[in-house]
């Protein structure tokens, strides 16, 4: 893993690219302008912020961005406070207030800087048990620093119905990254129990992946952070359609299975996510991750013909359009979003 990341890094700028070649994937709110439905924020990686009449929702909020070579070497990693706090800064809505934070799965580049947002917003902490048990093993943790659930449960906060789903992790190499920690005797959350503080990127596994299906204002917005066709989104396509899929495709796996997710969710808006480069700090700008690969995202997003291929910038709000019909509409994938 380590000779790995070492390679990944001396490939990052010969493959990378930032959005300036989608410019017209691009889609953001005009500045000033007044929107009445669910604001979606691209906080980098596979972070979000939902905002709907003064009400928020966080998923995987990562603003520290720490850098390559302490993951490869496996030194000690620590949130980024002027980053968080920069990043909360750029979410600063008025008297918005943040219901909860959603977490898909434990890797640090999801979970690291969640205690912290935690503290700073009073959001409360929605993820699996794996996920709430590393936030719990920190030093400036309380006891009830978090709500653990599992897929099937619905957690319905302010305007928000979360449905927590099932999910799986990409593979590198044929082996979930940073997965369960090895166990002599007894399971692995008998393991994880006995473990000490996180400290290295290795010590934030994965542990059991979810997605979440949140609904508001009449509308739903499926998100995952990626997976594999052993484990597809819930079967839609005899049902209402999606309105937006933030779907991660950092991975071969997640691209795979894309045509499956597509046919089942039948999304009026697509969004790849998990695209950037979070090892570089949010500051650089977007830049593509070296082992994704967005020009098939796109083919396969045309072929399938499911929905609007879009792309979001960093703290760049775009709203949701509402469904001129929800149960039958149709986007048109050529048509221009007026935002």
């Amino acid at each position: 893993m380590r000779c790995f990341l070492f390679l990944l890094g001396f490939t990052v700028q010969a493959l990378g690219g930032g959005l300036g070649s989608h410019p017209h994937l691009v889609v953001a709110d005009s500045p000033g302008a007044v929107r009445d439905g669910v604001r979606v924020t691209y906080l980098g990686t596979n972070g979000y912020q939902f905002e709907f009449r003064g009400h928020a929702l966080l998923v995987d909020p990562y603003f520290s961005r720490v850098d390559l070579l302490s993951v490869a070497l496996g030194l000690r990693i620590q949130p980024n406070a002027a980053r968080i706090n920069d990043g909360l800064r750029h979410l600063a809505s008025g008297n918005c207030r943040t219901d909860a934070v959603l977490v898909t799965h434990g890797h640090f580049d999801h979970l690291l800087d969640v205690p912290a947002v935690m503290a700073k917003t009073r959001a409360r902490l929605i993820a699996s048990a794996s996920s709430v048990d590393l936030v719990r093993r920190l030093p400036d943790a309380g006891a009830s620093s978090g709500d653990a659930v599992k897929p099937g449960d619905v957690r319905r906060i302010g305007p928000w119905k979360i449905r927590v789903l099932s999910a799986t992790h990409d593979r590198l190499f044929g082996k979930v990254p940073f997965d369960w920690p090895p166990s002599q005797a007894g399971s692995p959350a008998e393991a994880l129990a006995k473990a000490g503080e996180p400290q290295r990127a290795a010590d934030w596994i994965c542990g059991e992946p979810l997605a979440f299906l949140i609904e508001v204002n009449g509308q739903r917005i499926y998100i995952d952070s990626g997976g594999t066709p052993a484990q597809l989104p819930p079967n839609e396509s005899g049902s209402r359609r999606m309105d937006l899929a933030i779907l991660g495709m950092a991975l071969p796996d997640s691209r795979t299975r894309l045509a499956a997710a597509l046919a089942r969710l039948q999304p009026r808006y697509v969004l790849p996510s998990h695209q950037d480069d979070f090892f570089r700090p949010l500051s650089a700008g977007f830049q593509f991750g070296p082992l994704t690969d967005f020009p098939f995202v796109q083919r396969e997003s045309a072929q399938q013909n499911r929905g609007r291929l879009i792309l979001l910038d960093y703290f760049r709000p775009w709203t949701l359009p509402a469904a001129v019909n929800p149960k039958t509409q149709t986007p048109n994938p050529k048509q221009r979003i007026k935002s």
